[in-house]
């Protein structure tokens, strides 16, 4: 749990701080701006906060997973959209969507791990 919030708040914290080079390397290029990218990092950085924090607490842990789980759901949704829409077998957008699986499989092992420490 620690883990997996520390690499969504360094991902966060990077776009934030350095959209252009994240930009077409980790998530899709902005043409004109990045304030979309800079949005979705602030998400990112709050969930990863949230994330941290429960993994002090047996209360919260269970949401928080269950939480960054739904994240990269919709995220591999998202991706998924955006190779439909580009008809194309682009990079980014097939990373969009295999990208969200590995979280997936490390929130989901964490929520396992939880359910047996009960």
């Amino acid at each position: 749990m620690v883990a997996g919030g520390l690499v969504r708040l360094c991902y966060g914290l990077t776009t934030m701080f350095a959209p252009r080079f994240v930009a077409g390397r980790w998530a899709a290029e902005e043409s004109d701006s990045v304030m979309n990218l800079r949005g979705f990092a602030g998400q990112h950085i709050a969930i990863a906060a949230f994330t941290l924090f429960a993994s002090r607490s047996q209360r919260l842990a269970r949401p928080a997973l269950l939480l960054n789980a739904g994240v990269e759901i919709c995220d591999a949704v998202a991706g998924g959209l955006e190779v439909h829409e580009r008809g194309t077998r682009d990079p980014i957008a097939l990373g969009g969507v295999a990208l969200p699986f590995v979280g997936l499989a490390t929130w989901l092992s964490a929520l396992r791990k939880l359910g047996r420490e009960r």
